[in-house]
């Protein structure tokens, strides 16, 4: 009798120990989620908040006027995550700051870049020593430069990694670049005869991001995604996030409120 009671209390203690250990494995999941965006993203992250809480998450955002500050705030964990670099960008900022933060597969979307002008309505019509704003930053201003090679408006030096204006070889029309922030080269516009932008600062700036004079031929080579630590890459919170980025109502609401801006990714 001894033995079969003790056989029972072991029993009934079981249940309760487990359960136990499942409370506290659920409260020791991540639920709080922070995630930096720029008001490109704003509008797209907001939409990801009711998706993610209906999963048991709570998450903020907190909004960059500088792309790099983004990462930063990621790098050094006052935010879990961004949503607005382009993957080659992140990793020169990995190499130029021995960082370590990755972009989760699968990618979301990309978003293109082209050449605008309001003064003039083709590429043709670019005057000799035309003035073009380009972005200053190594990653930026080699995609940009790449646009003008591939529509053969500029010769650049064979076997360069990263093409910065010193790496134009040939430049037939003599086109002045002027470098800046890339988010003021839409700015520039009213004073430039043209500018190199991102499809997302021209539709944020309330203008055509379709208008361009000619466009970038690869934007898959610059995916977006979602950008965390590689501490938390295989995080549940994390693929659920990529998975709520990538959700049909957020493909929906990405086609009503920016009108095709983002090319999403299969």
């Amino acid at each position: 009798m001894v033995l079969v009671f003790s056989l029972s209390a072991c029993s009934n203690q079981q249940p309760e120990e487990q359960s136990t250990n499942e409370v506290q494995e659920v409260k020791s999941e991540k639920v709080d989620i922070k995630i930096a965006c720029a008001e490109t993203t704003q509008a797209l992250v907001e939409a990801v908040v009711p998706i993610m809480e209906a999963k048991g998450y709570n998450v903020t955002y907190q909004l960059f006027d500088n792309n790099v500050n983004t990462m930063v705030a990621t790098n050094d964990g006052s935010v879990d995550s961004l949503f607005v670099v382009h993957k080659p960008f992140m990793e020169n900022f990995n190499s130029a700051n021995n960082a370590d933060l990755v972009m989760i597969e699968p990618h979301v979307f990309s978003v293109g870049m082209g050449v605008y002008s309001e003064k003039y309505k083709s590429i043709d019509e670019l005057p000799e020593g035309a003035s073009i704003s380009i972005m200053n930053d190594a990653m930026n201003m080699d995609r940009a430069l790449r646009i003008f090679s591939d529509a053969g408006l500029l010769k650049l030096k064979d076997g360069v990694d990263k093409y910065t204006i010193l790496d134009i070889e040939s430049n037939p029309k003599n086109y002045k670049f002027v470098e800046m922030d890339q988010t003021q080269t839409v700015r520039s516009l009213q004073d430039m005869d043209a500018a190199v932008a991102f499809f997302s600062h021209m539709k944020n700036a309330d203008k055509d991001f379709k208008s361009y004079l000619i466009r970038d031929q690869h934007p898959e080579n610059y995916p977006q995604g979602v950008v965390v630590k590689q501490e938390n890459a295989n995080e549940q919170w994390t693929k659920d996030l990529v998975e709520a980025f990538r959700s049909d109502e957020v493909k929906a609401f990405a086609d009503e409120h920016y009108g095709g801006l983002y090319e999403y990714i299969q």
